[in-house]
């Protein structure tokens, strides 16, 4: 029944750690776009941006994925992320420390204040009511689980089998076999529960309840650094090879890690009987109790780990490059990365970008139709040669986009970020339009040229005109979608009503020229076609660019 009972302890722990990481993470998850940005600045400051995003979201392993992700997608490079994994292992730290203070009397207010505010049904404090709940239920299923192993730690058999990997200075030197023995230990129970939080607190557990003492502590966790990169590895797997890199630079990281604090434990300093590694955790715990011992040990390893190693990512960079070699017919991103599903404000800038690169090919589509008519040169040939290409590349993006959003809605999803969804499969769709009426515009040509008769002077300067002004409005909706004013929103507004009244314009002139017998009827209807699909174009484009305030406020 005891052990029935910790293990109850131990799963509140992990569903309370879990519910307050996703209350921060779905609090500050808008937040996560801006932090990205200082990522290319220095290694420093990506350790920096690991560490504050791992201490939000309460695991390195799903930084680390995370991290995959943005690899994926483009959105980072090797150097970048090895950075940021430097710095998630320092963030992991944090929940150890937290764990580690008696603070039972906030057990209870924290879980009668995490279930009033889910009451609460304004969306801000939706987050912040699961992470003052996560909060409570830690404690509890931590408290819980440490009064229960206090009990086990009386019966002879509970405790001879934690004997069995007691790393206690035995002769004064540690046992090498139940050192790395621990490590094992920790490494596989943290691939089990994908988390080194989890099993740090459960280490914190086991040394207050008194069953393991610091020396098997802290071999424990540095078996558990090394099991949270097994996350990382399964993650990209069907990730591209940069990825791939980065995923084993988390790996390297953590082993040559363990492998330097180990190397410490056969080394003393003056005439102290204790390894150079526990003096220092002693020194800087003070009176500290064992589970603040434990703690300081796990964020002394790491960071540590990190001022060590800093000067050497590049190397580690170029290892994993020659360990995981990129093929040299380059890296292929996938801009619509599943992991980023997770990271909702993420997911939708990179469902904009991939929006701006259909766009691109839309419009590249129509602008070649009307350069290749009015010169008809080998590079304008050449890019007609590719337009189906393009056609169906757009029509692939289209269902890609599409699908994607359409699990993003899955997602727990802040207001803004559900209404932009069907702002961006209307946007889709019109870009979708766009590419079609390239078609349509090749046939109106190719009709003319049948007929052996050139359209006017006149005729081919209003095309040229439109052409204009429609390059500008597509200039326009491509910012707009990421970068939304008021000035340049009225600017492409404008744009329309012009095309709209120019292409009015040139019909009636067109008739004009008609009844002038400057022009010969047998080209009119195409003619006036041309202008109906610069109206149509223009229009797609105008849906674009109204939907772009709602849309750029998440990019």
């Amino acid at each position: 029944m005891q052990i029935l009972t910790v293990f109850g302890g131990l799963a509140l722990f992990i569903y309370g750690m879990k519910l307050m990481g996703d209350g921060l993470h779905k609090s500050a998850g808008s937040r996560m776009r801006s932090i990205l940005h200082f990522f290319s600045s220095n290694r420093f400051v990506a350790i920096l941006s690991g560490t504050v995003v791992t201490a939000v979201i309460q695991s390195s392993s799903a930084t680390t994925v995370m991290v995959v992700g943005f690899i994926n997608a483009g959105l980072l490079n090797l150097m970048q992320a090895i950075g940021i994994i430097f710095g998630a292992n320092i963030g992991t730290t944090v929940t150890a420390q937290i764990i580690a203070f008696d603070i039972e009397w906030l057990i209870m207010p924290a879980i009668i204040l995490g279930v009033l505010l889910c009451f609460i049904t304004h969306h801000a404090w939706r987050g912040w009511s699961d992470t003052v709940l996560g909060f409570g239920l830690l404690f509890f299923g931590m408290n819980i689980m440490s009064t229960e192993l206090k009990n086990l730690a009386q019966d002879p058999d509970f405790i001879a089998l934690f004997q069995t990997f007691n790393c206690a200075p035995r002769d004064g030197s540690l046992p090498p076999g139940a050192v790395f023995g621990a490590i094992g230990i920790g490494m596989l129970v943290t691939m089990i529960i994908q988390s080194s939080s989890a099993c740090s607190g459960i280490v914190i557990a086991l040394g207050a309840s008194g069953l393991v003492d610091l020396y098997t502590a802290v071999a424990l966790i540095l078996g558990s650094n090394i099991g949270t990169t097994i996350t990382a590895q399964i993650a990209a797997i069907p990730a591209n090879r940069i990825a791939k890199q980065a995923a084993l630079a988390h790996t390297l990281f953590n082993v040559f890690g363990v492998l330097l604090c180990v190397g410490t434990f056969w080394f003393h300093i003056g005439d102290s009987e204790m390894p150079v590694f526990f003096q220092l955790v002693e020194h800087l715990s003070a009176s500290g109790a064992l589970p603040r011992k434990i703690a300081n040990a796990h964020t002394i390893f790491n960071v540590c780990t990190t001022l060590a190693l800093i000067p050497f990512i590049p190397v580690l960079a170029h290892l994993c490059e020659k360990i995981i070699p990129v093929r040299t017919d380059g890296v292929k991103y996938q801009y619509l990365e599943p992991h980023l599903l997770n990271t909702p404000s993420i997911a939708l800038s990179q469902t904009i970008s991939t929006l701006r690169k259909m766009l691109t090919n839309a419009w590249v589509m129509i602008d070649c139709a009307l350069n290749t008519y009015a010169n008809n040169t080998p590079e304008n040939q050449k890019l007609a040669g590719e337009l189906d290409k393009r056609e169906d590349e757009i029509d692939a993006l289209q269902g890609e986009i599409t699908d994607y959003l359409s699990r993003l809605m899955q997602r727990k999803l802040q207001p803004a970020q559900a209404d932009a969804i069907p702002l961006l499969i209307h946007c889709t769709n019109d870009t979708e339009r766009i590419g079609d009426h390239t078609a349509i515009i090749l046939e109106q040509f190719d009709q003319i040229k049948k007929t052996g008769v050139a359209l006017s002077e006149m005729a081919e300067g209003e095309m040229a005109e439109l052409h204009a002004l429609l390059a500008k409005q597509v200039e326009f909706a491509h910012t707009l979608l990421v970068k939304f004013t008021s000035e340049n929103y009225a600017k492409a507004r404008d744009l329309e009503d012009k095309i709209n009244a120019l292409t009015d314009s040139f019909e009636n002139n067109h008739l004009e020229r008609l009844k002038a017998g400057t022009c010969l009827p047998v080209i009119g209807v195409f003619y006036i076609q041309l202008l109906a699909e610069f109206r149509k174009v223009s229009r797609h484009l105008a849906n674009i660019v109204d939907r772009a305030q709602a849309i750029a406020q998440l990019a």
